[in-house]
């Protein structure tokens, strides 16, 4: 009789709204506390702080300014606000100018420096040029990254292979003789149009344009004595193309090396 009573007690069955009122007043509580301090700045938590430290009769700092310092430093690392000042008072203008001055003398001697290079390339250029006498398949451009000498591949190589054709041994002799002088970084880059290889030497076309521009280092350093310092290799195998690859000419022109004559400027995005 009693548990019927209890179970059609209004009074009774909405007692869970008690406790439920009181668990979202506390939580609401909770982030109004974590939203005060999340505002804090300084000064707010050294009074905070002082405020802690007489309820809980902990000593004073503030006449020790190393303690106060270490408070502090304290403080701002258990809450982090959500603002970050910065100051400029402490900034000596004169070095400042200095920086500036300095900045504008490199500035300077930088565009001097690519004025020079722009005719040294061109120079080159047309060195090349008339030591290849217009042979066919052999490109000669500028480029941002500098001087760019390209070479069909079926010149160098043949089909899926990366050992070098002896008859177009002559044809990088004149180049190297013209090269070989200039104190810029020489990058050989190989590519390939995109048909697909894949053998026991060479897996795929990432291998066989890397293969390719290696073995011509290798030639330049044996050979011509080119210092190893100055050269480096890339292989771009399919996907650096010039040319449509659907068509047979435009595969036929994608398979190339370039011989790329690093410009200064270069150094700013290559080591």
């Amino acid at each position: 009789m009693k548990k019927n009573l209890l179970a059609h007690n209004q009074n009774y069955i909405n007692r869970w709204i008690i406790t439920y009122a009181d668990f979202i007043t506390m939580l609401l509580a909770l982030f109004m506390v974590m939203y005060a301090l999340s505002q804090m700045d300084i000064n707010n938590l050294k009074e905070f702080s002082k405020s802690m430290g007489k309820e809980f009769n902990l000593p004073a700092t503030q006449n020790s300014p190393e303690k106060m310092q270490l408070n502090e430093n304290y403080l701002q690392q258990v809450f982090q606000t959500t603002q970050t000042s910065v100051t400029y008072s402490e900034i000596d203008a004169s070095t400042e100018k200095n920086s500036v001055k300095e900045l504008k003398q490199k500035l300077s001697g930088f565009e001097s420096t690519i004025d020079k290079e722009a005719v040294e390339f061109e120079n080159i250029k047309n060195i090349v040029k008339e030591k290849l006498n217009n042979v066919e398949g052999v490109s000669i451009a500028r480029a941002p990254r500098g001087l760019l000498i390209s070479l069909n591949n079926a010149i160098l190589f043949d089909p899926g292979s990366d050992i070098i054709r002896l008859e177009s041994v002559i044809l990088l002799d004149k180049i190297a003789g013209v090269l070989k002088s200039i104190p810029n970084s020489i990058r050989i880059e190989g590519h390939t149009d995109n048909i697909p290889i894949k053998t026991s030497k060479i897996p795929s076309n990432w291998e066989l344009s890397t293969l390719r521009a290696t073995n011509i280092i290798r030639y330049l350093v044996n050979k011509h004595n080119f210092s190893p310092g100055k050269l480096s290799a890339v292989g771009y195998g399919e996907y650096m193309p010039i040319a449509d690859n659907s068509s047979k000419e435009g595969r036929a022109t994608n398979r190339r090396i370039d011989i790329v004559v690093l410009s200064s400027s270069s150094k700013i995005f290559n080591p």
